[in-house]
């Protein structure tokens, strides 16, 4: 294979194609590796319980963008204090901060649908201002007879960027998807105006992107090529989770590098790899929030998570494509286009997906989040 063909298979980072390769020897490092590794179950030298220790775990499985995982976690007397960590900040795509609330809302998600089963109740109250604020908001727990909640929800959420098939999604998947929030939560129509205005500005929100040096950058950042480098730090973008896998994935852990994503060839490639992902698609979800308050952004990344591991039992798969909210003109004027009121906060591809396949994204042990100081 000569590196054109590579790049034809690798089409870019915004969403690449999945293949079959079974030889564990050529496939690249997932997120079973790791737990295999060192389990959620055994003791990972930190200063709280076992049980604390599995539902922080469960909630650090929540998405947040290119998986920067941004969380910590400050133990204090009955309740844990949540922020985040400056170094995971994406000042380039997200300078306001906006998505890393939106994703502190998710893993917040997590840790209260994972608590009863470890044996806690958890409530919240946001105690900062602003989303560049140290602490976000305090959890407060109290004891409860261990429920033996379901956690598979949590542990198989996953983003799926191929396989989508173009078939919409009917009424009654559509009020499924939403019912946790169905006046923020609007469903389009991809053959509607507005399903075409969204497909046709994600491919050039992405072309606007992919041309900006910093943000193709900050990309680079935080792709972990090799296993070596996913070992290393287990966070990030890997080929598995960008879904290069077979003879593909094992040419770009060998033959790819920072370099390459700064790359003309690789920029359009990913341009071109969008613009094919958009022509398959059952329908767009838009998640619209009353203002853009850090309550706000929390509960919106709360309740667009729940959504997200509801969406797996109806065989959905979901992939954010949320480039026109990080790139001029379109954030400015999506809501007008959508002729939405509120602030549009997430746009999610959505399809029906034939084989859902299994979470591989990277994540860090807790202790690694964890502030014991």
């Amino acid at each position: 294979m000569n590196r054109r063909q590579a790049f034809q298979i690798l089409g870019g980072v915004a969403a690449l194609v999945a293949g079959g390769y079974a030889w564990r020897e050529r496939r690249g490092l997932t997120r079973a590796d790791l737990e295999s590794d060192d389990p959620v179950q055994s003791p990972r030298h930190t200063v709280i319980s076992p049980a604390m220790e599995a539902m922080l775990y469960h909630a650090s499985l929540a998405p947040s963008g290119h998986n920067t995982q941004p969380w910590t976690v400050r133990v204090k007397e009955g309740a844990l204090a949540i922020g985040s960590d400056r170094a995971r900040w994406l000042p380039k795509v997200d300078p306001s901060n906006r998505e890393l609330a939106l994703s502190i809302g998710a893993f917040l998600e997590n840790l209260i649908v994972a608590a009863p089963s470890h044996g806690y109740l958890a409530d919240y109250e946001v105690t900062a201002e602003l989303p560049s604020d140290r602490e976000l908001l305090d959890v407060t727990l109290r004891s409860t007879p261990v429920r033996a909640d379901p956690l598979d929800r949590l542990r198989t959420r996953r983003t799926v960027r191929s396989g989508h098939l173009s078939r919409e999604l009917t009424d009654s998947d559509v009020r499924g998807l939403s019912a946790a929030f169905p006046q923020e939560a609007l469903f389009v129509s991809p053959t509607s105006r507005e399903g075409r205005y969204l497909a046709e500005g994600t491919i050039e929100a992405n072309r606007v992107q992919g041309l900006r040096d910093e943000a193709q950058g900050e990309l680079a950042d935080w792709i972990r090529w090799t296993n070596a480098e996913a070992r290393a730090r287990p966070d990030g973008l890997t080929p598995e989770s960008m879904e290069i896998s077979g003879l593909a994935g094992w040419y770009v852990r060998h033959f790819m590098n920072r370099a390459t994503v700064q790359g003309t060839r690789f920029r359009q490639q990913g341009v071109d790899r969008v613009r094919d992902q958009v022509a398959r698609c059952g329908g767009w979800m838009v998640v619209t929030s009353q203002d853009s308050t850090l309550p706000a952004l929390i509960e919106t990344g709360r309740r667009t998570n729940r959504m997200w591991l509801n969406a797996r039992d109806r065989s959905i798969a979901i992939h954010p494509m949320s480039q026109m909210l990080e790139e001029a003109p379109f954030r400015d004027q999506i809501g007008r286009e959508l002729g939405v009121t509120g602030h549009v906060q997430f746009i999610l591809r959505v399809g029906y997906i034939a084989r859902y396949p299994d979470p591989v994204s990277l994540r860090r042990r807790v202790s690694s989040f964890l502030i014991t100081s």
